[in-house]
């Protein structure tokens, strides 16, 4: 049984309209083929719900860069108190590391709406975060690592993604990956075979760890670097960017 785990923006997502309609063949050759799609994003529930629906998709979902998974269809109100719980600490950092970081929980949503391009609708909807949070970073080398050294003692992380530099738990994708393909194991008794497709740092170690994985172009950002999984063939590359190179990629797999 294949799996499909797939980042969104600059992936499935073009990286500046946030269309997928490019990926819509594949798309389709997935559903005919009854293979689950499991997005796995930086993005929040309540963003990714309009994007699952229109895809016509139910399956569970990694929210905010792996920081947490939410299935629709077992889905219930929950607390945000890792995200309370992380911007107090961003907010205990010593003054000059703190102003070197702005994330979304600093910004209005018009300004999260500036920044990343997005409808002010959808802004709001990336504010409602309940694990996670991405911003920008200005400082030098040195003063990141004095700022990751903080979130490391805390239990938290920072991962650099093709757009935001993201404040999370110590988790990643790849590590749901493996939760979410061990939950349909358990389920169907099948064995497993996944599927990874992602263009940004933050996808590297479920591009790595998935059975198959696709990086896909996105001139937007440097190009994620060749690993020895690549080297040996698990790993390919996309010609095409976004959701067209996207559709090309699984059209190849599922022929």
């Amino acid at each position: 049984m294949h799996i499909v785990f797939t980042d969104l923006d600059g992936t499935l997502l073009d990286h500046e309209t946030y269309a997928f309609e490019p990926a819509r063949p594949a798309l389709e050759r997935l559903s005919d083929l009854g293979v689950p799609l499991i997005l796995a994003s930086s993005k929040t529930a309540a963003e990714m719900h309009p994007i699952a629906e229109s895809i016509g998709i139910d399956f569970p979902m990694i929210v905010e860069n792996g920081a947490g998974v939410v299935d629709p269809s077992r889905e219930t109100a929950s607390e945000n108190t890792v995200y309370k719980r992380l911007r107090g600490i961003l907010n205990d950092m010593p003054e000059d590391l703190r102003a070197l970081f702005e994330g979304f929980g600093d910004w209005s949503d018009q300004k999260v709406a500036e920044k990343t391009g997005m409808p002010l609708a959808s802004a709001s909807l990336a504010k409602k975060r309940h694990f996670s949070e991405p911003g920008l970073w200005s400082g030098n080398e040195d003063e990141r690592a004095r700022f990751c050294e903080h979130l490391e003692a805390e239990g938290f992380q920072a991962v650099q993604g093709g757009r935001f530099f993201t404040l999370m738990p110590q988790t990643s994708k790849a590590a749901r990956m493996r939760e979410v393909a061990d939950a349909f194991h358990q389920r169907s008794g099948e064995t497993i075979t996944t599927v990874a497709l992602g263009d940004a740092p933050n996808d590297l170690a479920m591009l790595e760890t998935a059975d198959h994985g696709f990086i896909i172009a996105n001139p937007a950002h440097k190009p994620l670097p060749v690993t020895d999984r690549e080297r040996k063939g698990f790993i390919r590359r996309s010609e095409k960017p976004g959701p067209a190179g996207w559709n090309d990629m699984i059209l190849q797999l599922f022929k």
